[in-house]
């Protein structure tokens, strides 16, 4: 099964590269940035993505027309933390296949991901304000170098005269699509995100459709000399005579089926009147086995042709007639939400695969308004046509629009008013530090709200998040919620954050006061014996008693032991733990493990202690006989009958527990092993794995 998904995934970018040379057809000049970033590395299926691109981008790069003029670009890929680390690998040339693909093998993902910076140098390149170009950006990860990807995005919109960026969002999540799709959105380019193979392959199938209904002029078509007539091909096709606007359908074709073959949707009326070309498939693409293509009808209704393009003598070989007719679509949703609500949509429109159900600020980009939510509507409710969106933080009046993602199209809007509504917490004025107490809280109560603990010196002063737990993990029909109080007193703000905005919805102050935290515990013990340890302190679910060696690890100490609270005598305060095999001078220390931070020390030395066995020289093969001991009598000690020549590391033939025997008396028995030999009787501390005494015993 990984090897199919591979399959699958290199085919999805393989249709991904495709992508990007029919966007460049148009264009005919472009720059693709592909993303040299340490998270490269990251792996699908087995395979490391950068490795994924690498191939598929050699393979796609072979079928492209050699007059295309192709240029890479990469970030990231020679020094880690610089976000200065762009570089044109390939410029923009014709004929670059071979030498973008040998680019590409040589990148070594490393470093930031300077995106921004480098789709303005890619732009610049192109010479967008004197010439259309495309841009293509391939990355797996958002901004990391402080700049401001949409900014730059609207800038170039407004100097450029014809520049489009497209991105591929690699494995990005909705959120961090949100932060990157902003550059296609305002350029007129295409935001395709994938969240799985699946999902990536079908995406990228349909930009190929995307790209190329630009506003271009009709391809120049040949026009042969009336000796070459009869050398062309024919070609015949058939699709339904009518179809609904933004739809998806099946064109079925007979002809050549070569390389650079394509069926075209054509609009008579486009380009003021002379034609445009505005949906291009390429024959060889998946369907080719079944000679069928895909295509979407455009938003507009009124009379097209399908036309069969034949590539090696540029000229069209075959047509058809097809109407595209008008249909409805619509939305319905409840006149208005609270802020924070998750609430739901239904909708009636062609549902593609790509379609959106977006929620619109109007008064956002300077008043030609922004998608901030959206939700696509084969991720929702299909059957029932319906899907649930989340409403914005903010009161207002927002529009809700259909958004038909094969066109870039909105073909529906409706208005939705956002209200004001009581979003509050309830808390102790204070608590103790580390101590575990109860959060009442009122708002949306979305799947992704949480309670935070937040103190407000923290991050040079911007605040900075020290608990969190999400509404859901309490009790959410009581509308409660637990929470472990800090390990340092102070001043601290407590936090409705509202997840789906990202937004604070309520705030108020919590004190976390100073407490009592001790332990009590014997100066010294003997090797290997419990030891029991009372403590006083909060008493939180991670919290411990840890026995650590502070001279190891570095410098950091090394725990050795570790005893939850919980799982002692919770009532009484006390705890049990077992001391080492070896004297030392180690430390006892209460350990917060909410907070991981140490409350309280106190010193305990380790001592050694007589160990001895006293056993006959000489036993009976299969019969039992008594071993007296001393020791230090732990619960799981126990006396065994050892062969140190079997096998490389020896083999225990026999073990008796000490507390099976007679404890009190210091003596157990164990059973000799049928098999004549000379062995070994040994005393085991099994909390330190250790051999504390040894006598010769042969067996006869």
């Amino acid at each position: 099964m990984k090897l199919l998904r591979f399959v699958l995934i290199l085919g999805s970018m393989a249709l991904s590269f495709a992508f990007v040379s029919t966007a460049l057809n148009a264009a005919e000049r472009g720059m693709i940035i592909l993303d040299g970033s340490g998270s490269m590395w990251g792996r699908i299926d087995g395979s490391e993505k950068i490795s994924v691109a690498r191939e598929v981008l050699s393979q796609v790069l072979q079928s492209i027309p050699p007059d295309l003029s192709l240029g890479l670009m990469t970030y990231g890929h020679r020094e880690k933390g610089n976000c200065s680390d762009i570089e044109v690998l390939v410029p923009i040339s014709p004929d670059a296949g071979g030498r973008i693909s040998n680019a590409a093998g040589d990148i070594n993902p490393k470093g930031k991901t300077p995106l921004t910076a480098a789709v303005r140098q890619a732009a610049e390149a192109l010479k967008y304000t004197e010439d259309k170009a495309t841009v293509i950006l391939i990355t797996d990860g958002i901004e990391t170098c402080n700049a401001d990807p949409c900014a730059l995005a609207r800038e170039l919109k407004k100097t450029g005269v014809g520049l489009k960026v497209h991105v591929v969002g690699f494995g990005l999540s909705a959120e961090e699509g949100r932060q990157v799709s902003c550059i296609a959105e305002e350029t007129g380019g295409l935001y395709i995100q994938a969240d799985n193979a699946a999902a990536l392959g079908d995406a990228l199938t349909d930009s190929v459709l995307e790209v190329t209904a630009s506003e271009q002029p009709v391809a120049p078509e040949a026009e042969p000399e009336t000796a070459e007539v009869a050398e062309l091909p024919s070609a015949n096709l058939d699709a339904p005579e009518q179809v609904e606007i933004a739809r998806r359908f099946t064109v079925t074709w007979d002809g050549p089926g070569e390389k650079y073959d394509y069926v075209s949707l054509f609009d008579p009326d486009g380009n003021n009147g002379e034609g445009r070309r505005i949906r291009d498939r390429r024959l060889q693409t998946s369907g080719y086995d079944k000679r069928q293509v895909t295509l979407v009808a455009p938003v507009k209704p009124g009379p097209y042709e399908l036309r069969y393009y034949y590539g090696a003598a540029r000229a069209v070989i075959g047509t058809r007639a097809i109407e595209i007719i008008d249909a409805e679509v619509s939305l319905s949703a409840l006149p208005t939400v609270d802020i924070g609500r998750r609430f739901k949509v239904e909708w009636v429109g062609p549902g593609g695969r790509r379609d959106v159900v977006q929620i619109v600020d109007p008064t956002a980009n300077q008043g030609e308004g922004k998608p901030i939510r959206g939700k696509r509507v084969v991720n929702g409710d299909f059957d029932n046509k319906t899907v649930d969106l989340v409403a914005p933080a903010e009161p207002g009046f927002y529009r809700l629009q259909y958004w038909n993602g094969e066109n870039n199209k909105v073909l529906a809007t409706r208005e939705i008013e956002v209200l004001e509504a009581e979003v509050s917490l309830g808390a102790p004025q204070s608590v103790a530090i580390g101590a575990t107490f109860t959060v009442e809280w009122i708002g949306p109560g979305g799947r992704r709200d949480a309670v935070q603990i937040v103190d407000p010196k923290g991050n040079q002063g911007e605040g900075k998040r020290v608990r969190e737990k999400r509404l859901t993990n309490g009790d959410f029909d009581n509308q409660k919620i637990r929470l472990p109080a800090p390990a340092r007193p102070g001043v601290y703000e407590l936090r409705y954050w509202n997840g789906e905005n990202r937004t604070v919805l309520a705030t108020r102050q919590i004190e976390v006061k100073d407490a009592e935290v001790g332990i009590d515990a014997p100066e010294s013990v003997g090797i290997g014996s419990t030891i029991k340890v009372s403590w006083t302190g909060p008493g939180a679910n991670r919290d411990a008693i840890q026995l650590f060696d502070p001279d190891t690890g570095g410098g950091r100490s090394k725990v050795l032991r570790s005893a939850r609270l919980v799982n002692g005598e919770f009532e009484a305060r006390t705890v049990k733990m077992n001391a080492t095999a070896k004297p030392k001078q180690l430390m006892l220390r209460y350990w917060s493990g909410d907070s991981r931070l140490v409350l309280a020390t106190r010193p305990i030395e380790i001592k050694a202690t007589p160990v001895s066995l006293d056993g006959p020289e000489a036993a009976v093969a299969g019969e039992s006989f008594s071993v007296s001991w001393q020791g230090p009598g732990a619960y799981r000690d126990s006396i065994q009958i050892f062969d140190p020549a079997s096998g490389a590391k020896g083999k225990v033939l026999a073990a008796a527990r000490l507390v099976n025997g007679d404890y009190d008396g210091r003596i157990a028995k164990i059973k000799a092993p049928k098999k004549p030999g000379n062995y070994v009787l040994r005393y085991w501390n099994a909390d330190n794995s250790a051999v504390l005494a040894e006598v010769p015993v042969a067996i006869h």
